[in-house]
């Protein structure tokens, strides 16, 4: 403990400078009243530290990652790391989070945030173990798989409890879709976080603590903890989560959020639905449930595969990503090659996401004629060939041959092959994307919005995805958010229920706990919404935090990602549009069948998202009395420069 009491937090922020070797601390607390923890701060020190013409492999790019003020508590779900830097997709805001048992770690190690910057001689990995830091040699670690190094590191130190975030070979290789993995299993999955890690030849950080996390009231912590873990229990997604993990969604979203054959549609077969859901993936290969550090839905399950080509394929972390990415995308009618392909991802270091996006556009051109076997290093790209994806996530791990191309993501694999293939690119903001941006409307908005280029975890709404299923969870959400309808195919007020989830999201992220402990598909009722973290936070740090002051730090935090994509990636408010062929293109099966997207209806509701944002509705900017409420005035100051905001 320092002199000084620090309660909620460890109090203090590692900096380490790969090129020099340096390490130092300072204090977290210059942070913490405006931007909380987490995802803010992160942001605060990206913004602060990285200028315009950084690009995201050069060594004078940042890497933050960092823990909140409840994380390694006994409040549910507060086991999770935020790691934010410049976007390889993008080249504006990356950002990305992961569960397990590393951030909690962190904090006993006594610190709350760690902020890389420069590049190492040589491979090298950071040891930190209470107040000794230091990098050690990775030479013989360089090469290796995350399994591997894991297993390696914590062999090497004769210590079990160690937690290891380590890349893999697409790390070391930047590949585009390169993620962190923590722990053999748990992905930092997004934004390409793992080949930034491995351009400053960082293999892995590895932590142990042996300090605590003291809070300002305990008893009152403890009473609202109790309160919050029992409200996960009585939740509606406890019972699926608990028994399989989020495989348990994929049957209710048939027709809904399952992309089939790179987004030709949305309705799956049922005998493919079959054999990828829970009534073949966890009754066959499902061997037990896991869970992350300090939470009550334990949703990570662990699979092995005793017959077949794969047999001896054993693997924890399975999501319904995969399924959606891999199984539906491609239509990979084998449950046993789904694990398998989810294996070798976490093996060498890839996010599902990013990399089945080029896999999948591939297989379409493939089917349409514009690529070959020529261009493919003579494999045959017909759907459902498992074998073939396999040999693909090899070759992009390691840069080999057609792999190299499709490492660099659809969109830019598009932009070099040509040939029309760029139509069937699918991404946002230079990102491939994991989910369909048609219906339901609200969720595309969110997704499209996405100030780290796509996805669902930092913006897109639950309550419309279920809009119809539940006349009483209907009628709350109506309450909740003052509309008049939640149907999927609505486009009237869908900008507040993506104001209503960015909010959720950013607190959960700058907290930092586990998007299914909050208001996301559950009911206000039993999960934590930003009343209940206030609360928390209060008795925790001691401070006085109102849900008033959530929203505040989740606007200021949102506007800041914004004014950084400006800045740095000149994204505007074109890029806030989804791809041509969501609109161009109808549903053609399932219970949405010819709903196609209307372009004129989308840009109504940006219109009324911008507005509602106290931006400027035509181009999409910021504005200076936006900024000047949320104590941007600097921010404002820089957009200015530029000629990038409108007075008002």
């Amino acid at each position: 403990m320092s002199a000084e009491r620090v309660f909620g937090y460890a109090g203090k922020i590692l900096r380490v400078d790969l090129s020099t070797g340096s390490i130092s601390t300072e204090p977290t607390e210059k942070y913490t009243k405006k931007w909380l923890g987490g995802r803010g701060i992160n942001m605060q020190i990206l913004y602060d530290e990285l200028k315009p013409w950084m690009t995201p492999y050069e060594p004078a790019n940042r890497m933050v990652l960092g823990s909140g003020p409840l994380t390694g508590t006994l409040a549910p779900g507060s086991c999770r790391l935020d790691i934010a830097s410049k976007n390889p997709f993008s080249n504006g805001v990356g950002t990305s989070n992961v569960g397990g048992f590393f951030a909690p770690e962190l904090k006993y190690a006594g610190y709350d945030h760690i902020v890389l910057k420069g590049k190492a001689k040589k491979p090298v990995y950071l040891w930190i173990h209470d107040d000794h830091v230091e990098l050690r040699d990775a030479r013989a670690l360089w090469g290796c798989s995350t399994w591997d190094a894991y297993d390696l590191i914590r062999e090497q130190m004769g210590d079990e409890d160690i937690q290891v975030l380590s890349i893999g070979p697409a790390g070391e290789n930047l590949v585009r879709s390169a993620c962190l993995i923590a722990n053999r299993s748990r992905a930092a999955g997004k934004c390409g976080m793992g080949g930034i890690m491995g351009s400053k030849n960082l293999k892995a950080i590895a932590v142990r603590g042996t300090g605590y996390v003291e809070v300002a009231n305990p008893d009152g912590f403890v009473e609202l903890a109790r309160k919050a873990w029992q409200g996960v229990e009585r939740s509606g997604c406890k019972p699926g989560m608990s028994s399989i993990g989020t495989v348990a969604f994929v049957p209710g979203c048939k027709g809904l959020l399952t992309t089939y054959k790179n987004f030709q549609d949305l309705d799956i077969p049922d005998e493919l639905l079959k054999e990828l859901g829970p009534e073949t993936l966890g009754a066959r290969y499902q061997q037990r449930q896991m869970g992350c550090m300090l939470c009550p839905l334990h949703c990570s399950n662990f699979h092995k595969i005793d017959e077949g080509p794969y047999a001896g394929v054993a693997t924890e972390g399975y999501e319904m990503n995969t399924t959606v990415d891999f199984g539906t995308n491609i239509a990979l009618y084998s449950a046993a090659a789904m694990i398998k392909i989810h294996a070798l991802c976490s093996e060498l270091g890839m996010d599902v996401d990013a990399t089945s996006g080029p896999i999948s556009w591939a297989f379409d051109c493939y089917e349409r004629g514009i690529l070959n076997r020529e261009d493919t290093d003579g494999l045959e790209l017909k759907w459902g060939n498992h074998d073939a994806v396999c040999e693909l996530l090899q070759k992009i791990a390691y840069r080999i041959g057609f792999g190299d191309i499709l490492a660099e993501g659809a969109k830019r694999a598009a932009d070099i092959i040509g040939r029309g293939s760029e139509y069937y690119a699918m991404h946002q903001k230079g990102q491939d994307l994991y989910e369909d941006l048609r219906v339901p409307v609200a969720w595309a908005l969110g997704t499209a919005l996405s100030t780290r280029a796509g996805g669902h975890t930092t913006s897109s709404p639950g309550a419309d995805v279920l809009g119809g299923l539940d006349p009483e969870a209907d009628a709350m959400w109506k309450k909740i958010l003052d509309v008049k309808t939640v149907d999927p195919m609505a486009y009237e007020d869908k900008a507040k229920f993506v104001i209503f989830q960015e909010r959720q999201d950013q607190i959960m992220n700058s907290t930092i706990l586990c998007l299914y402990v909050g208001v996301w598909f559950g009911s206000p009722a039993n999960l934590m919404t930003l009343n209940d973290i206030a609360e928390v936070c209060s008795v925790a740090t001691g401070r006085k935090i109102t849900e008033g002051d959530l929203i505040q730090i989740a606007d200021r935090t949102l506007n800041l990602e914004k004014a950084f994509n400006v800045l740095h990636a000149n994204l505007g408010r074109a890029d806030d549009l989804p791809q041509d062929r969501f609109f161009d293109e109808s549903i053609k099966s399932g219970p949405f069948a010819g709903f196609q997207l209307s372009r004129e209806k989308f840009n109504g509701m940006l219109d009324e998202y911008y507005a509602l944002r106290g931006w400027d509705p035509e181009t999409g900017l910021q504005t200076k009395e936006c900024l000047s409420k949320l104590d941007l005035v600097d921010v404002a100051k820089d957009l200015e420069r530029v000629g990038k905001i409108v007075s008002g």
